[in-house]
C-alpha cells in the first residue's frame, strides 16, 4: 500500500510552480483576475456587434467562444451563461427565433445550477424568453415569463423592498398593454405604498406608477374596443394567486381617483423645477428638461380632463400650456397647430375566410371633418375607401366615439375645419382558396 508523503519545494522552484499553476488554471478553465476583465470586454464587444447588426459575426465568435469553455470547463459552467445569453440575442435578432429560445432555455438551465432557483440574475434571461414568446405569437407564454420573473424578485427582494419597483412597473406595463388595468392599478398601488414607506413618496420615482394608476381608469372607462369584453385576450390577463383584485372591482370611471394622480405628478414636477432654479449650478438646458417635463404632465391632465367631458377645465389648462410653451413664436416647444386623436374604439377589421391561404392586401379609408373645441367631430364624409365600401360603416361609427385633443390657439381651443384621418387595414381578397386549410381565424369581437 502506497503511503502519502509530503512534497518539499525549494526555495528556488516556487517562481517555476506558480507560473506552472497559472498555467494549469488558464487550460483548465480557471481565468486569472486581468483574463475575466479581458473576457468580460470581449463579450461586451460581441454585445455591440448585435446592437450594430452584425450578428452573423458576433454569433460565429459566440459559438467558438462557448466551445472552448465547454472544452476547458464543461457543459454546465457558470462561464457558459453570458455567452449563451449574447447568442440567443444574435438569433434573435437574425429571427431565428427557435434556436434563439433554445439558448436562452439553456442559459436559464444553467444560471439556476450555479446560482440558485431564486437568483434575480436570472431575470435578465427571463425577459428575453417573454420577448421571444410574443414575437411567436404565444401571448400565455409571455405572460408566465413576465410573471415568474416577478416572482423570483419578490421572492429575493421581499414584498417591501424598492429594489422590487422596476419589477413592479414592467409587470404592470405588461398588464396595462393587454387591458388587464385591475391587475395593472393594483401593482402600480403596491409601487406607491413601497415609496410612501419609504418617505419616497412624493418622489420622481413615484410618477410613472401615479401615471399608470390614471391610464388604468382611462383603460377602464375608454376601453379599445367598441363590443368590450370578449376582446380582451384571455392569455394576456393576470394568473398571479397572489393579486388582490377584489379592491378595484366596482371602480369604472373613477375620474376623481385619476385626477388625484394626475395632479399629484404635477406637483413632483414643480417641486423639482422651483428646487432645480434655487441652485446656482442648474445649468439652463437641465431647466429646460424640467420645465418641459411640467407641461407634459400639465398637458395629461389637461387630455384627463377632455376625456370625461369636463371642457371648462381642458380649456383653462390648454391655453395656459399654449401661453408657456409659444413664449417664443419660432421655437414653440409644443405644438397644437393640429387636433389629435386621444380615443378611437379600434374598428374591427375584415375577418380571414375560412381556407385562405394567399397574402392578405393593404386597405384604406380616409374621412375628413370639423374637430370642435369639445374635442368631438362634426360633418364626417368619406373622401376614399378603397376596397369602396368595405370598412367606411366601421369607421364612421368608431368616429362618432372619438375624442380629440382639439387644436389650440391663443384664446384657446378653436374649431379645425375639414381634417382628414386615415385608417389603414389588411383585407383577403376573393380567389383561390387552400383546401387543406380547414380553420377560420377571425379577429375577437
Amino acid at each position: 500500500m502506497q503511503t502519502s508523503r509530503s512534497i518539499l519545494i525549494r526555495p528556488d522552484a516556487i517562481t517555476t510552480k506558480a507560473m506552472a499553476i497559472v498555467l494549469a488554471l488558464v487550460l483548465f478553465g480557471f481565468a486569472t483576475p486581468s483574463q475575466a476583465a479581458s473576457n468580460q470586454d470581449e463579450l461586451d464587444f460581441i454585445a455591440a456587434q448585435i446592437q450594430r447588426a452584425e450578428a452573423d459575426q458576433a454569433s460565429a465568435l459566440l459559438r467558438q467562444m462557448i466551445e472552448q469553455i465547454e472544452r476547458s470547463q464543461g457543459r454546465y459552467a457558470e462561464d457558459l451563461v453570458q455567452p449563451l445569453t449574447l447568442l440567443g440575442d444574435a438569433q434573435s435578432a437574425l429571427n431565428q427565433l427557435k434556436a434563439a429560445a433554445d439558448s436562452y432555455d439553456r442559459a436559464l438551465h444553467l444560471n439556476r445550477i450555479n446560482s440558485g432557483l431564486f437568483d434575480p440574475g436570472q431575470t435578465t434571461i427571463v425577459y428575453r424568453q417573454a420577448r421571444i414568446a410574443m414575437n411567436q405569437g404565444d401571448l400565455m407564454g409571455a405572460r408566465q415569463r413576465e410573471e415568474y420573473a416577478f416572482e423570483v424578485q419578490q421572492r429575493h427582494y421581499g414584498s417591501g423592498s424598492t429594489e422590487l419597483l422596476p419589477a413592479l412597473a414592467r409587470l404592470g406595463q405588461f398588464y396595462q398593454r393587454g387591458y388587464n388595468f385591475l391587475a395593472a392599478r393594483t401593482l402600480f398601488k403596491r409601487a406607491l405604498v413601497i415609496l410612501e414607506s419609504n418617505d419616497a413618496g412624493d418622489s420622481q420615482a413615484a410618477v410613472p406608477f401615479l401615471q399608470g394608476i390614471a391610464e388604468s381608469y382611462l383603460t377602464e372607462g375608454f376601453p379599445p374596443f367598441r363590443y368590450t369584453p370578449s376582446q380582451y385576450d384571455p392569455r394576456m390577463q393576470s394568473g398571479m394567486r397572489e393579486q388582490d383584485l377584489f379592491r378595484e372591482v366596482g371602480s369604472v370611471n373613477n375620474f376623481p381617483a385619476g385626477e388625484r394622480a394626475l395632479q399629484q405628478v404635477v406637483k413632483i414636477q414643480q417641486a423639482a423645477l422651483d428646487s432645480a432654479q434655487l441652485l446656482s449650478e442648474t445649468t439652463d438646458e437641465e431647466l429646460a428638461q424640467l420645465s418641459h417635463a411640467l407641461h407634459l404632465s400639465l398637458l395629461k391632465l389637461a387630455d384627463w380632463h377632455q376625456m370625461f367631458g369636463h371642457i371648462r377645465e381642458a380649456k383653462t389648462l390648454y391655453t395656459h400650456l399654449y401661453d408657456q410653451t409659444h413664449q417664443d413664436p419660432e421655437r414653440p416647444t409644443m405644438i397644437f397647430a393640429e387636433p389629435k386623436l386621444l380615443y378611437m374604439p379600434k374598428p374591427k377589421d375584415p375577418k380571414i375566410p375560412r381556407g385562405y391561404a394567399r397574402d392578405s392586401a393593404s386597405g384604406t379609408v380616409e374621412v375628413q371633418f370639423d374637430v370642435l373645441p369639445n374635442g368631438r367631430i362634426r360633418d364626417l364624409q368619406t373622401v376614399q375607401s378603397d376596397p369602396n365600401g368595405l370598412m367606411d360603416f366601421q369607421v364612421r361609427r368608431n368616429l362618432r366615439d372619438a375624442i380629440f385633443r382639439p387644436a389650440v390657439g391663443i384664446d384657446g381651443p378653436v374649431i379645425s375645419k375639414a381634417y382628414v384621418h386615415k385608417h389603414d387595414f389588411e383585407y383577403y381578397p376573393e380567389g383561390e382558396l387552400d383546401a387543406v386549410a380547414s380553420s377560420t381565424i377571425e379577429q375577437p369581437e
